[in-house]
């Protein structure tokens, strides 16, 4: 029989939202911030443009994470690769090479960090540019439910992991998620 699978929506609306006991056991990884991080299991498929909304699912690969303890908590753009822009004039939170994304944290409506975990398996590289500012941007088939009700939202496919987040500080823009780079699973 064929796993069924799981989705879980993440809400920072009334602060911590960290469903993960590996991830709490790792203390504070954003002091001050509101912080979401999926349930163990699960990565992070999907975020809203406001409202603090993000959506969890194992669909398409099961548990991805390493055994290996560890994740990296992302503040700025160390992980770019040169020649890797993939979403211009905006900052991007991209995981290391080998990392996926289950969390993020926000300052108010401020995208503040990504949290990302090592894969158990060599992730493929290849990827493209989910873009979620001014409109839904979510598969055809999207499965998960309408999971932040009146906001934008961006998913990555079924058979794709989110690899990093962009975000703008530009006067007159909303400083939430923009766009999420999304990656192959295979």
């Amino acid at each position: 029989m064929a796993a069924v699978p799981v989705w879980k929506m993440l809400s920072v609306d009334h602060g911590d939202a960290v469903a993960s006991p590996r991830v709490r056991a790792g203390g504070d990884w954003d002091s001050g911030a509101a912080k979401a991080a999926c349930p163990d299991g699960l990565r992070l498929a999907g975020l809203a443009h406001s409202g603090g909304r993000g959506l969890c699912t194992d669909t398409g690969a099961g548990d991805l994470r390493s055994a290996a303890v560890g994740q990296t908590v992302v503040t700025d753009e160390r992980y770019v690769p040169s020649g890797g822009d993939w979403a211009s004039g905006y900052t991007k939170f991209p995981c290391p090479a080998g990392y996926f994304l289950i969390g993020y944290s926000e300052r108010g409506a401020r995208l503040s960090a990504a949290l990302c975990v090592p894969a158990r398996d060599r992730l493929a590289g290849t990827g493209r540019t989910v873009w979620f500012d001014r409109a839904d941007n979510r598969p055809g088939d999207a499965a998960g439910g309408d999971f932040a009700y009146g906001a934008y939202k961006g998913q990555c496919a079924d058979d794709e992991y989110a690899a990093g987040i962009a975000f703008t500080t530009r006067l007159g823009s909303s400083p939430g998620p923009a766009a999420l780079l999304c990656r192959r699973l295979s």
